[in-house]
């Protein structure tokens, strides 16, 4: 191999989010990386835990050697291929500046280097959709193979964490890994510069350190709501360098030398003058949600498997009794379908209440539900009842925010209580465990939901 630091299909993979990520990977001090969060190390654990039954289940070798030495892992690897063993379970590719360990090498009938088989290249994965980022990493698989076997599979594979076998044409994505492939090795020659950008992925990256105050010292254009990489490009040529230059940016100049459609710059030198204010700027008249008495409903899911909803709540204010709520849990996935029954009573007796949620996480978790459980049109009538309070927010006024997530809504509007989780993940397996703490940190994360959710309803009523 060359002696030059190889790629993998990790730098693939982390090309599709962001590609200053694999910058850092390759050049920065890993000293200066964040640890991983409790999430990310249960990810980890869980995926291997994952991999691990898969191959079991398949009863697939695996070479003896694979990181600790790769010369002898690949020579293991082909051996085993050239055996036509029906599959190989991390086996070891090398080629030229690359190295892969694929998951899963599953042999296919047709002609190539080894005889009259070749294999294809199928990934793990605990998600319950396959992605782009996934494909290009399995793609790079693929490049592999044909280099080792002299054949590109026609097909591959991404093994779905509920079980399903989702097989995409190589060629498909080949233009794409291609590209990729070319920009990561500028990325490494040094040919091809790399920045930050802000992005949702940011606060779970190990490098977010790192990137995060240099974003803000810098006051980047990427913190204003909206921004992608090419309108910072166009903005950065046309002399706007940060968020507050934006800020303070005529709209009528900078549409003439940007080149950016009126509408879309308005929204973002509104929200970049809405950040340097730290203040909300009015949008004026608004859509005004219907007052009491209402459903506010939330909703946290298991992140595994066909992810199976573990808690509902639905809250309401009764005339004389004031807030109430009733939780709804499913700790497995065999108790789903009780829950939902149950909620599709709790909601029928208010039949002509709005249903208040924030987002589009529990319309999805209620439409899965009733993929699975639904009988008749009950669960399709509760969907229409359904109201996203997200919108209402971006109608409503411009709010000093990075992204409008319900947290970060909440403390532009004055809410001063508990802010919401994003992140549930460990309780919602400790949940299925049986762990009893688990109950009491996802009732109070649904408590503080709850709050934010209805004190951005009353602002809205105030600000309309």
């Amino acid at each position: 191999m060359s002696q030059i630091q190889p790629l993998t299909a990790t730098h693939v993979y982390l090309y599709a989010t962001c590609e200053h990520r694999v910058s850092l990977d390759l050049f920065a001090d890993r000293v200066r990386m964040l640890p991983d969060t409790e999430t990310e190390r249960i990810l980890k654990a869980r995926g291997l835990e994952h991999e691990a039954a898969v191959a079991a289940e398949r009863g697939y070798p695996r070479p003896v050697h694979g990181r600790d030495d790769l010369e002898a892992g690949f020579a293991e690897t082909l051996a085993l291929m050239r055996a036509g063993h029906p599959g190989i379970y991390q086996g070891v590719l090398l080629a030229d500046d690359l190295v892969g360990m694929p998951d899963l090498l599953i042999r296919q009938e047709g002609d190539s280097a080894l005889g009259g088989h070749h294999y294809t290249a199928g990934d793990v994965k605990i998600s319950r959709r396959g992605r782009s980022d996934q494909a290009l990493q399995v793609a790079f698989y693929a490049h592999l193979l044909a280099r080792v076997q002299g054949r590109l599979p026609e097909r591959l594979l991404l093994l779905l964490g509920d079980g399903r076998e989702e097989w995409f044409p190589a060629e498909g994505v080949g233009g794409a890994f291609e590209q990729a492939l070319a920009d990561l090795r500028a990325i490494r020659d040094g040919s091809r510069a790399t920045e930050p950008f802000l992005q949702s992925a940011c606060g779970r990256c190990p490098w977010w350190g790192v990137c995060g105050p240099e974003l803000e010292a810098r006051d980047d254009l990427s913190r204003v709501n909206g921004m992608t990489p090419a309108r910072r490009r166009v903005l950065r040529r046309a002399g706007i360098d940060s968020a507050r230059a934006l800020a303070s940016a005529s709209e009528t100049a900078l549409e003439r030398s940007s080149g950016i459609e009126a509408p879309s710059l308005r929204r973002l030198i509104r929200q970049a003058r809405a950040l340097a204010a730290g203040s909300p700027l009015s949008l004026g008249e608004a859509a005004r949600p219907a007052g009491p008495p209402e459903l506010l409903v939330g909703a946290f899911d298991n992140p595994e498997g066909d992810g199976h909803t573990c808690l509902l709540t639905i809250s309401y204010t009764d005339p004389r009794e004031g807030p109430l709520t009733a939780r709804l849990w499913a700790p497995s996935a065999a108790d789903e379908k009780a829950l939902y029954e149950k909620a599709l009573r709790a909601f029928a007796r208010k039949p002509a209440a709005p249903i208040y949620h924030y987002g589009p996480a529990v319309p999805s978790q209620f439409a899965r539900m009733e993929a699975r459980h639904g009988e008749g049109e009950r669960g399709l009538t509760l969907l229409h009842r359904m109201m996203d309070v997200a919108p209402l927010v971006r109608r409503a006024a411009t709010l000093p925010v990075i992204a409008y997530g319900l947290a970060a809504v909440a403390a532009a509007t004055g809410h001063d209580g508990e802010p919401p989780r994003d992140d549930l993940w460990p309780e919602a397996w400790a949940l299925e465990r049986g762990e009893a703490s688990a109950r009491d940190v996802l009732t109070g994360a649904a408590e503080a939901e709850r709050g934010a959710l209805r004190h951005v309803l009353a602002w809205l009523r105030e600000a309309t």
